[in-house]
């Protein structure tokens, strides 16, 4: 073989498993059942909702706030990523931009697959929601990637009164022990000057534990 081959083979070689790396690097909303598989067809880049259209399978979900599972998917060579819950008002909702649960980061294996899944327990709805049984809504879960790419799943939900919502199966809500969690939040240093970027505000994370997860958020 020709060097020159050899190099044109080495290249179809490193774009091959670049695109399987991104192809693994994407998750799954397990509850509230998703609106579509978007692993197919590599989807999830698209927004908002992977581009999957509003569906008529909508998850009954209690006024008060419910359970979202997530298995995060298999990202290989990505350590980290930041993950957003949102939510969207209206059969169709005109933006997902109303926070549900604030960002937070995941932490995993640095070189293996992301393995399990998490669960959040008791997400409430956004501030200031005005919503009553009956009415429609668009929960929309961002997976923020180490090299900055964006991923979106979401699922549509109706409002019922605690009680008659649709019930998490059993043994879906888990938070596997492989992970960790870092709470992501703000504050002032007064050993950094005006003069700096963000106006003197500092990022820091806090590491909490996986099995905090379920509690805590």
């Amino acid at each position: 073989m020709s060097q020159a081959s050899k190099s044109s083979w080495k290249l179809v070689l490193a774009t091959l498993l670049a695109s399987l790396s991104l192809a693994t690097a994407h998750f799954e909303l397990q509850y509230p059942p998703w609106r579509g598989n978007t692993l197919k067809d590599d989807m999830q880049w698209k927004y908002p909702c992977g581009g999957i259209p509003v569906t008529n399978n909508r998850t009954k979900w209690p006024l008060r706030g419910g359970d979202i599972s997530v298995v995060p998917g298999w990202n290989a060579g990505h350590p980290t990523a930041f993950f957003y819950v949102n939510m969207g008002f209206g059969s169709t909702p005109p933006n997902m931009t109303n926070i549900m649960q604030p960002v937070f980061q995941m932490t995993g294996p640095s070189k293996d697959p992301y393995p399990g899944s998490f669960c959040l327990r008791d997400v409430p709805l956004p501030i200031n929601a005005s919503v009553k049984a009956g009415d429609n809504a668009t929960i929309q879960v961002i997976q923020l990637a180490l090299h900055g790419a964006a991923l979106y799943n979401c699922a549509d939900i109706t409002f019922v009164e605690p009680g008659e919502e649709d019930k998490i199966p059993d043994g879906m809500c888990v938070n596997s022990t492989t992970f960790g969690f870092n709470l992501v939040y703000t504050t002032r240093s007064s050993s950094v000057s005006s003069k700096h970027l963000f106006d003197r505000t500092t990022m820091i994370t806090v590491l909490l534990g996986g099995l905090l997860l379920g509690t805590w958020l």
